[in-house]
């Protein structure tokens, strides 16, 4: 494996925290009040609410080097995230210019976003020899976990600080990894969040400077990737209880370093300190969406105790806070299709509002001819 940080990575996935599910559900918590969705090409992710509602509608293109738009082309330019409106021509059309350069053939413009889609998210773990590139990754996915980032030193973590390591090459997704996930996240509209922790890997956060250590070591990671979109806090352990305040501080501050940046967990979803701690961070505006993982634990792939949990979870954090976890999969206490299905169409109907679905893991999706992506996820954005 090519290494980012320094390391070579090892693990497994998921990472569930706490003793198997009790057989009767748990009364729910408390709910909290919680803000409202926002538009934006994922629902609610990194726009402002209601900021598109008075733009005039347009169909953007991502703007390209060197390429001649013809007039009234209306183009997003990525490394500001503003659009402009092609309004004179020459014989090349825009000539390929660049649109912050020449005012002549450009002009600053406003763009309503597309209808708002829900989440439709995949984890994609680095230890597989030949996973499929991140740009060819099935099209209905549009949020991509990169799986996983890990403590210095092993858990909880010797220094606070996490490294991640690229994935196997034998497809070229090592060796294209920042390419793809610059195309992936610009040209696709994807988002790419990188998932820090997984099973085996809890973190401590008992002092700033670990915390401080944990921030830098994300930054440097943002960097050498060339750009992520979140992170998702995968650091769920039976005997690890979350150190609240100091990753509430992190999450905040990484918010404040990127704007629009994500952050999201995937908790056990009975486990009363999962529940707490993400009721805490959503109260914070740390935390943008939960997403529990139902899968790889006795009843989790029960469409009726997943129905009546994720009930208990919106009624905690609100619906658009709650993204549902899925695993199809032939192995004991994961979902067969019919499952995962009956699932989502029990969840929706309860709650049209949710903010939508990850899948556990894309590379075994890939395996079964992406019977996830062609069956549940254009349930979740129709």
């Amino acid at each position: 494996m090519a290494a980012i940080g320094g390391a070579i990575l090892s693990g497994c996935g998921g990472g569930s925290s706490g003793d198997a599910p009790p057989a009767v559900s748990a009364a729910p918590l408390a709910a909290s009040a919680a803000p409202s969705a926002t538009n934006g090409a994922i629902e609610g992710v990194g726009t402002d609410a209601g900021s598109s509602a008075a733009l005039a509608p347009c169909a953007a293109v991502t703007w390209q080097a060197g390429v001649n738009y013809p007039l009234g082309t209306v183009v997003l330019y990525a490394p500001n995230g503003l659009y402009y409106k092609v309004v004179q021509v020459a014989g090349n059309g825009s000539d390929g210019t660049t649109p912050t350069i020449s005012t002549w053939y450009w002009a600053q413009t406003t763009c309503a976003t597309p209808a708002a889609k829900k989440i439709v998210g995949g984890y994609y773990p680095n230890w597989t020899p030949s996973p499929i590139r991140i740009r060819d990754v099935h099209p209905r996915y549009n949020l991509i976990y990169l799986f996983h980032a890990v403590p210095v030193g092993g858990s909880p973590g010797t220094t606070g600080a996490v490294t991640f390591s690229a994935p196997g090459d034998g497809r070229g997704a090592a060796t294209n990894l920042k390419a793809d996930i610059a195309y992936a996240r610009t040209t696709q509209g994807r988002k790419i969040i990188l998932s820090v922790g997984g099973a085996g890997n809890g973190m401590s956060f008992p002092n700033r400077t670990k915390s401080q250590a944990f921030v830098n070591s994300i930054a440097a990671i943002h960097t050498q990737l060339g750009g992520i979109d979140g992170m998702d806090w995968n650091t769920f352990e039976a005997d690890q209880k979350p150190d609240t305040a100091e990753m509430i501080w992190i999450s905040l501050e990484l918010k404040k370093r990127y704007p629009g940046f994500i952050i999201s967990a995937p908790p056990a979803p009975w486990n009363a300190i999962d529940k707490e701690f993400c009721r805490a961070m959503v109260a914070a505006g740390a935390m943008d969406y939960a997403a529990p993982q139902y899968y790889d634990g006795p009843g989790l792939n029960d469409p009726a105790y997943v129905a009546d949990n994720v009930r208990q979870w919106v009624n905690l954090l609100g619906a658009n806070r709650v993204v549902v976890g899925f695993g199809i999969s032939n192995a004991a206490n994961y979902m067969s299709r019919e499952q995962a299905v009956s699932a989502w169409n029990q969840v929706k109907a309860n709650h049209p509002d949710i903010r939508g679905g990850f899948n556990w893991q894309i590379h075994t999706d890939e395996e079964q001819g992406w019977v996830f992506a062609n069956s549940v996820a254009p349930l979740i954005n129709p």
